[in-house]
This record gives C-alpha cells, structure tokens and sequence, in this order.
C-alpha cells in the first residue's frame, strides 16, 4: 500500500474521508493501517471485517459502512495499489457531482495523451470477456472492471446490501442490480463511463488462462442467478453515457 501518497492527497484534500478496509488479515495489516490513521482519525477510517472474504465482500462491506455517515453524499472505492491515480479519481468525483449520474466508472480506454499499459495478450483476452459482459448487462460497457467507482449514496443499498455471488467480477453484479431495479433504459442514464488518464497493470496480477476461465464460468453463475428477475419499471433500450 502507498502510505505517502494517500496521505500527502488527504492533507490536502479535506473533503475527502479515506476508508482502509482490512479484509480480516491476521499479519500486521490492521496494525499498519491504525498507525497510518493515528493523527487522522477525522480524515482516516480503518474498517476490520470479522473474517476472510476477499476483495468483493471487503468493498461490500466497506461501502455499506460508510453509507452510515451523515456527511457523505458520494462513496467509492479504488485499489489500494493506486493502479488509478488519485488524481484521475478525483475526476470521476467532479462528473458526479456536476451531472445527474449516480454512478460513475473509470475506464482503462485507451485514447491519445493517456498512460495506459497492458499486455497485449491480456488485452485480448479482457476484450473477449468484455464481450460477453456487454451481452449479459446489455449495455454497451467497455470496461466495467476498473477498480475505480464513485456513487451516489442512494443507491449504494441497491448495489451492496446482499453479498455478492461472484469474487472477482462483482461489478457486473453491481451493474446488474442497477438495471433490475430501474429498468435498463432509465439504470443506463444513470451510468457514466469516465477514460481514464493514467492506470497502470500491477505486476503479479496477469490474467492467465485459467483465470480466464474461472471468470467465463462466473459469468455465467451470474447470468444463471439473475435470469428472469425482473424490473419494478418496464425494461427499455437507452444509451450509456460516456464522459
């Protein structure tokens, strides 16, 4: 984790209150995280989950805790590798707060002026899934797996409040439940897909074939366990927003 660079951003940005969650490690993790919000405690929320979940449930349960605050309008979350800049996400916090959107999405677009870096053998295989994302969400998504969201607090119980089926592409759930409970047209206006600037690929973190795998066949448990549901409003095709 970047202890300097998320402190240096929060001394210099008080409107923002940093949330460590501490996914129910029992190294020195929590430890490190309490020193890192000692002095800070106003700025600096450290959150301990009872037990191991891993990384969906840690941001479900991180989300949903700081939906309890009364002076948070937005809440989002981003990996604390900071693969997205802080900077960058800042950006998608200024299109939230200046449109009607409620949420909005970094995305690893490539487009000139931006630092973006990936594989190209990984990029192939991501474009693959990708596709059949777009398919199960009927959305035209081009990255919904950017670990790097802001919503607006009234819809983080539609997108939180019951544990996730999947581990390692719960943002497509997140998208899924927006949709059933508004209907697609309507969940569609509600989504901004914002390009990021700079994100980098973590080393250790490449997709290999047989997580490629494991993410086709957790696809389709999410298209299994939300099939048929549907919405209070009547389904209908829109646009999603690209900013």
């Amino acid at each position: 984790m970047l202890s300097k660079e998320f402190l240096s951003y929060i001394d210099k940005n008080s409107g923002y209150h940093l949330c460590f969650v501490n996914d129910g490690s029992k190294d020195n993790t929590l430890q490190v995280l309490k020193n890192l919000q000692k002095g800070r405690e106003d700025f600096i929320t450290v959150y301990d989950c009872e037990k191991n979940g891993g990384k969906a449930e840690a941001v479900r349960q991180g989300m949903l805790f700081m939906a309890q605050k009364d002076d948070l309008d937005y809440i989002g979350f981003l990996d604390a590798d900071l693969s997205t800049d802080l900077l960058d996400f800042d950006d998608l916090v200024k299109t939230i707060e200046t449109s009607k959107f409620k949420i909005v999405s970094g995305s690893r677009i490539s487009r000139m002026g931006a630092n973006i870096t990936k594989e190209s053998a990984r990029k192939i295989i991501s474009l693959t899934i990708n596709y059949i994302i777009r398919k199960i969400l009927k959305m035209d998504f081009k990255d919904t797996q950017c670990g790097a969201k802001i919503f607006s607090k009234d819809v983080i119980r539609i997108a939180f409040k019951d544990k996730f089926v999947t581990q390692w592409i719960f943002d497509v759930e997140i998208f899924k439940r927006m949709s059933q409970h508004f209907g697609l047209k309507k969940a569609k206006a509600m989504l901004c897909e914002q390009p990021l600037k700079r994100w980098i690929h973590a080393d250790g973190s490449k997709l290999s074939m047989k997580d490629s795998i494991k993410i086709v066949m957790q696809l389709a448990q999410i298209a299994w366990v939300y099939r048929g549901k549907t919405s209070r409003n009547k389904r209908k095709e829109g646009h999603l927003s690209v900013a």
